[in-house]
């Protein structure tokens, strides 16, 4: 039976543990918060998962000391979706790392992780070359905690938001650019560059998201974001993400497109109705990589090199 040691006792790590010992077919150990870190990074568990935080240059020593004890790792930061792209030091060093010590090392979820890298490679696969890319989320972020909802944008006055976005403390949502560069990456695209934008939506009435955070009418109660890679052509990829926080009387209605086109003529369009949860989803991402994660080839591994995430086939009775 694998073993599987989880840091990080917040919404996500807590729902992996769920997941894993509903299951039976692993040993969880965890979820442990930080201050207990130890006995899950030097458990010398067939998988450590991280979900802890966002950003790469957080999580690197916590990856680099599993790996020094064996463990393939799983993390759930959105800029390790693909480290060359954030930090290209901090990733060779753990990919040479990871290789010294027979492990392998990915980050996964499900924004960056499935929707706007692994799922579109996939529809890639039945499309002629020179595709146009446009993938569009809607997220309800109500049962996000008061945090992470500080750290997306939500609960700001337009003022408060802006110079949060400009001093880098509000990120809205995280890895798009991970998302995007690890898809040119694979089908061979060299991206010049990547614009983007980060828009508050304003409450018009105080409203409270199911974690309790207070959101007063004036102050930001969700967010746009529009991110555009360009290549040498012109425009390639547009990922757009709208996330509110809403009360039950006003539910958000959520989705998740994607669409291809060629010379502005739609090839396909996919609709994901009513959108995959933002939570949920993650927390089955994490728990339905272990299997692919023990079975890939060492190294800091993305997405495009894994196989596809699902639940193991130990887990079912035939």
């Amino acid at each position: 039976m694998k073993s599987v040691a989880i840091l990080g006792s917040g919404q996500l790590g807590s729902g992996v543990a769920r997941i894993l010992r509903a299951r039976g077919t692993v040993d969880v150990h965890g979820p442990y918060d930080r201050e207990s870190r130890s006995f899950a990074l030097e458990s010398g568990a067939d998988v450590v998962v991280i979900a802890t935080t966002t950003r790469l240059s957080e999580v690197a020593d916590d990856i680099a000391t599993a790996v020094k004890h064996r463990s393939n790792v799983l993390v759930s930061a959105e800029e390790a979706a693909n480290p060359r792209a954030i930090d290209p030091e901090i990733a060779e060093r753990i990919d040479l790392l990871a290789v010294k010590h027979g492990v392998s090392v990915a980050g996964v979820g499900i924004n960056p992780g499935l929707l706007y890298d692994a799922l579109v490679l996939t529809l890639l696969g039945a499309t002629a070359d020179g595709a146009e890319i446009s993938v569009f989320r809607t997220v309800d972020l109500a049962k996000f905690g008061p945090t992470v909802l500080r750290r997306i944008g939500i609960g700001l006055t337009p003022d408060d938001f802006a110079a949060g976005v400009a001093a880098g403390r509000v990120l809205g949502h995280a890895g798009f650019p991970q998302s995007m560069t690890l898809v040119a990456e694979a089908i061979g695209i060299t991206v010049r560059r990547i614009d983007k934008s980060l828009i508050p939506v304003i409450a018009s009435e105080s409203v409270v998201s199911a974690s309790g955070l207070h959101i007063a009418a004036g102050e930001s109660r969700g967010i746009t974001q529009v991110y555009t890679a360009l290549t040498a052509e012109g425009s390639w990829f547009k990922a757009s993400f709208r996330g509110e926080v809403r009360s039950a009387a006003d539910p958000l209605v959520t989705a998740d497109v994607i669409e291809l086109r060629s010379a502005n003529e739609l090839i396909s369009r996919v609709t994901v109705e009513p959108g995959i949860d933002a939570q949920a989803g993650s927390q089955n991402m994490i728990a339905n990589s272990v299997d692919r994660i023990v079975l890939s080839r060492p190294g800091w591994r993305t997405v495009a090199e894994l196989v596809p995430a699902f639940p193991s086939a130990a887990t079912q009775k035939f």
